[in-house]
Formats: C-alpha cells, sequence, structure tokens
C-alpha cells in the first residue's frame, strides 16, 4: 500500500479536479440546459403551426442573424442602424445620470424640494414610454430629439430617486464638520457627498441603461429612418416575424454584454464603497 506514494499523493488532487469539472459541468447543464429545451419546443410548435412567416423556426432566425452579423440587410448597413440606436441611447442615458444626479442630491438634502419633485417623479414613471413618445412628436415633430427626449424623461426620475435615497444616507454631523471648515461647495459634493453616492449612481445606471435599451427601440418606431426600431417597424409592417426575432436578440446580447461587461464589474467596485467610514478622509480632501 505504502510502495507507491506518489500514487496516493496524487489521488486527493485527482479527485478534487474530477469534482470541479463535475461541478462547472453542472453549471453549464443548468444554465444551457432551458435554453435548448426552450428553442426545441419552439421548432417543434413552429412547425406544427406551419405558417413560416409569422411563426419562423430557429434556422430562420439564425440565418438573419448572420446577416446581421455581416452587416447586409435591405435597410441599409446593421451596424449604421445599430450605431445610431446606441448613440440615441447614450445621449439620453448621459442626460438621465447628469440631470437625474443633481436633483437627486438636492431632493435628498433639501426636503421642500423632495416634496416639491416627488408627485411629479412618480407620474413620469407611470407614464408609458409611447406616450412620452407621441408627446415630443407633438410638440417637437419628428426629428432625432424625440426618442433621446422621450428615453431621458422616463430615465431621469428613477436616477433622481436612487440618488436622492443616497444623499439622505449622508450623515448629518460630517456636513456640518465640512461647513465649520468653510468648504465650498464644489468641495462638499466631490468630498463629502460624491462618496457616499457613488454606489447609488452606480446601481442607478446599470438599471437605467437595461431599461433604456428596451425603452430606445420603441421610441425609434415612430417615424425614424435609422435605428433598430426602425427595422423592427419595417418588418412588422411586411409581417415578417423572423428578422424581428433576430433583432430582438441582437438588443438582448448587446444589453448583457454591457451589463455583465461594463456595469457590473463597476458595481461591484464601488459597491466596496458603500458604509465605508468616508468623513476623515473627506474632510482630509476639504482641510
Amino acid at each position: 500500500m505504502t510502495d507507491n506514494p506518489i500514487a496516493l499523493d496524487d489521488r486527493p488532487a485527482a479527485s478534487v479536479r474530477a469534482s470541479a469539472f463535475r461541478r462547472r459541468l453542472r453549471a453549464v447543464a443548468v444554465g444551457v440546459g432551458p435554453v435548448l429545451v426552450a428553442i426545441a419546443v419552439w421548432w417543434i410548435v413552429a412547425l406544427i403551426l406551419g405558417r413560416a412567416r409569422v411563426y419562423p423556426t430557429p434556422d430562420v432566425v439564425a440565418k438573419t442573424l448572420v446577416e446581421i452579423l455581416q452587416g447586409k440587410g435591405q435597410l441599409g448597413s446593421s451596424y449604421a442602424h445599430v450605431a445610431a440606436t446606441m448613440g440615441r441611447l447614450l445621449a439620453a442615458f448621459s442626460v438621465a445620470i447628469v440631470v437625474g444626479t443633481g436633483l437627486g442630491v438636492l431632493a435628498g438634502r433639501v426636503r421642500v424640494v423632495f416634496s416639491l419633485v416627488e408627485n411629479i417623479v412618480w407620474v413620469f414613471m407611470a407614464v408609458p414610454s409611447i406616450v412620452w413618445v407621441f408627446i415630443f412628436v407633438v410638440a417637437m415633430g419628428i426629428s432625432e430629439v424625440v426618442p433621446v427626449a422621450a428615453v431621458a424623461a422616463l430615465l431621469t426620475p428613477m436616477v433622481l430617486v436612487n440618488v436622492a435615497e443616497g444623499a439622505k444616507s449622508v450623515p448629518a454631523d460630517i456636513v456640518e464638520m465640512s461647513r465649520s471648515y468653510k468648504a465650498t461647495t464644489w468641495q462638499r459634493l466631490t468630498g463629502v457627498f460624491l462618496p457616499y453616492l457613488v454606489p447609488y449612481i452606480a446601481a442607478s445606471a446599470r438599471t437605467s441603461f437595461a431599461l433604456g435599451v428596451k425603452l430606445v427601440v420603441v421610441a425609434e418606431v415612430v417615424g425614424l429612418a435609422s435605428g433598430v426600431g426602425y427595422e423592427l417597424n419595417y418588418w412588422y409592417d411586411r409581417l415578417f416575424m423572423g428578422p424581428i426575432v433576430a433583432w430582438g436578440i441582437v438588443m438582448i446580447v448587446i444589453g448583457l454584454v454591457v451589463d455583465y461587461g461594463v456595469f457590473g464589474p463597476i458595481e461591484r467596485r464601488v459597491g466596496r464603497w458603500k458604509g465605508r467610514p468616508v468623513g476623515d478622509a473627506a474632510i482630509g480632501r476639504i482641510g
């Protein structure tokens, strides 16, 4: 039994590797299995219904996805449409973050301001996106401003509410200490409030971008001649569901890549600041 000590030493390591491999295999099966089952059910149902234009099979959608990835399309380059949509989304997202953060800090620290904007915020959040689109179309006409304004109008209240909660969490004694040091408004904002607000801003940005991906496509459907929404509207008018499903998958992938590749790491990193005693460091920066 003791003639081969190397085999005895390797056995536990091999067992650990095998166990880790089985865990990874189970994780992949849990993640991929339901997707494969859903695709199989989709394929069977589409074949039974038999109307390929209205109920496309997965191979039809896959063919359209390949064409999108190749930049082909009846309405021009697919990459140009994606770029147009993402440009509008980033513009609306930037407006929402800047305006929502500024108003959120003010509302969180001044009770009167919060009381004034509270009901307005919930009204903005309750109005459906398509209603905002038609409001801006009537007010401004069909233009590039409409989807940006409509999406910003829906995202800003969300950012405002979250940042206001963060502003309320700043300890009053630290604020008073910064005033006793005669800190300027800018110094208080960057040295006292910002360390507490960053986790709230990061969480708001992640949620707002995910919601904005859906809203901007809806906003583009009305009258614009570019963007993913324009593509969806074109194929809807022709009752061809294959490209609609394919473009939906493209937007889902873009949203997931940005969420897990950009906002996820940012939120995890800045989440470490939450609850950290930053008061002394803040006053040190002011002093």
